[in-house]
């Protein structure tokens, strides 16, 4: 179990995190969570809320992570240092498997390690939108649905994606 909890824009015991001794960061203004380490208020951040469902954040070992917009921000749970990187299209959720973070977008998904180093990208799975599902643990891939653009409409197309370098499998 990680020692950081996440919480988004609850009301209950949020004075716990009006202490002058929580670390506040702040990315714009709209919505925020709370992270407890060790089940003590810990750290406030805040950042723009541009659209509610796709607006997340998750814990990845020691990264507060914030989706929103065509943009991820990582704050470093012991620094409080933070990083960005933009996505294709807008920014989606994100999935974690074993110790990668995968963080689906418009066009594509970008898997990343516990160092934030970019294991994998690829933007060429889907025209506005990817849903990831499950991983295939038997096959080593992501099952996903991708939106794809056709001249008669858009639809929804199931597809498998390697684990290992991104690219879509047959």
């Amino acid at each position: 179990m990680s020692e950081y909890e996440l919480t988004e824009n609850f009301d209950q015991h949020q004075s716990d995190f009006d202490l002058p001794v929580i670390q506040t960061v702040t990315f714009g203004n709209g919505k925020k969570y709370y992270v407890r380490k060790n089940g003590i208020p810990y750290l406030t951040a805040e950042a723009d809320n541009i659209s509610d469902f796709f607006d997340k954040a998750c814990i990845f070992g020691k990264y507060l992570c914030i989706g929103s917009g065509h943009t991820v921000i990582f704050v470093n749970l012991e620094t409080f240092a933070a990083v960005t990187m933009e996505v294709s299209l807008y920014f989606g959720y994100f999935f974690i498997y074993q110790d990668i973070l995968y963080i689906a977008s418009g066009k594509g998904i970008t898997a990343v390690d516990s160092k934030l180093q970019t294991v994998w990208k690829n933007d060429r799975l889907a025209d506005d939108g990817v849903i990831i599902h499950e991983v295939l643990e038997n096959r080593e891939v992501l099952r996903i649905s991708a939106q794809e653009a056709l001249p008669y409409g858009e639809y929804w197309k199931e597809k498998l994606v390697s684990l290992k370098n991104g690219e879509q499998v047959i």
